[in-house]
């Protein structure tokens, strides 16, 4: 798994890779992941980059702790693919949410000094997402809004004092 994630994270650096992964997933093969969704209910075929999002998500989620250590390279993935990203699907912007959630807690935060990197890279990738094709991502834009108390959390002034 550890190979996996690390030429993952290497090949996520690639452009061109980046780009490939808008395009529409329409193989047959039996995945544990969610069915996609459109506004009105229907089904709508998910692309690459969905894939990518919510097995990240999946990973930290699911995953065994063993993987904790490299967090921050798993996270990094996302960060690489993310300005090329031109929509995700909402199940992928919940799993994003939760990983956000999950990596600004305060325990996550103070467990490690470099464990700040991870919700960094996190941020980063939102903010690639809303900067570059902020018209496509219509269901990053709601779950920002809906955790809109988070971030108001992080940009109080007395914020350093929450966190130690």
């Amino acid at each position: 798994m550890y190979l996996t994630i690390f030429m993952l994270l290497t090949i996520s650096s690639s452009r061109e890779l980046a780009m490939n992964l808008n395009a529409p997933y329409t193989h047959q093969i039996k995945l544990d992941l969610p069915n996609f969704h459109v506004s009105g209910g229907t089904t709508t075929t998910p692309c690459y980059a969905d894939l990518v999002f919510l097995s990240v998500y999946k990973l930290i989620h699911n995953g065994p702790r063993l993987l904790k250590p490299i967090y921050k390279s798993i996270i990094a993935i996302l960060s690489n693919i993310a300005p090329y990203t031109k929509k995700l699907s909402r199940e992928a912007c919940d799993g994003l949410m939760y990983l956000l959630q999950v990596f600004s807690k305060k325990e996550f935060l103070l467990e490690k000094e470099d464990n700040c990197k991870s919700v960094t890279s996190l941020f980063e990738a939102v903010n690639y997402l809303v900067a570059y094709h902020d018209e496509t991502n219509q269901y990053l834009q709601i779950q920002l809004m809906k955790y809109q108390t988070m971030f108001d959390t992080f940009d109080a002034p007395d914020f350093e004092t929450k966190i130690t």
